[in-house]
């Protein structure tokens, strides 16, 4: 398996190699936190712990972090959610380019696969509970503008680790058709 590979880097992070991503997340702000210079944590240890010691550590609490999440999102990136079927299996089948298109409900589905909570999703992004709730249910009539909306899925989408383009993309054009049959009815 390719993540007992980045094995130093869950190491470094303090979390096991079936860590979620936001797992990964949430230890590498911990982590980032703790060995800072404005922690309360090291103030009492500083003279025992030198700057370029924990500069040395927060150096490689990046690098894992980074590693990891670029592992993920390379992993996704030939995955069901980019550009291959949602059913996929491994099969040949799984060659063809289906493009499965992003909407409210795939975004919900890849975010409860990744074990991360819609509450979560809003600390980390700045989106309100409502808005991405919203977007998961398609409720286009109480989302924000075009504009807006464009933005807030490109940010969710890259929060997940996907294509913030097409995710954009795709909701927006199914937002329009929506948009389109109540300017005509």
């Amino acid at each position: 398996m390719l993540r007992k590979e980045y094995k130093k880097y869950f190491d470094v992070l303090e979390i096991s190699p079936d860590a979620s991503l936001s797992q990964i997340k949430s230890a590498y702000l911990m982590l980032k936190r703790l060995y800072s210079a404005e922690s309360v944590v090291m103030s009492p240890i500083a003279d025992e712990f030198p700057y370029k010691r924990r500069q040395q550590i927060l150096k490689q609490i990046e690098e894992a972090y980074t590693a990891l999440t670029s592992l993920l999102y390379h992993a996704q990136n030939k995955s069901s959610y980019r550009g291959e079927s949602l059913t996929s299996k491994g099969g040949p089948e799984d060659k063809k380019e289906t493009s499965t298109p992003f909407s409210g409900s795939v975004l919900r589905q890849i975010r409860k696969e990744r074990g991360i909570g819609l509450y979560e999703v809003a600390l980390d992004t700045k989106i309100r509970v409502e808005i991405l709730e919203n977007i998961e249910l398609e409720r286009f009539e109480v989302l924000p503008q075009e504009v807006y909306l464009k933005g807030h899925i490109s940010v969710y989408a890259n929060y997940l680790l996907l294509d913030p383009k097409k995710a954009a993309d795709d909701y927006i054009k199914k937002y329009r058709e929506w948009k389109s049959k109540i300017e005509v009815g």
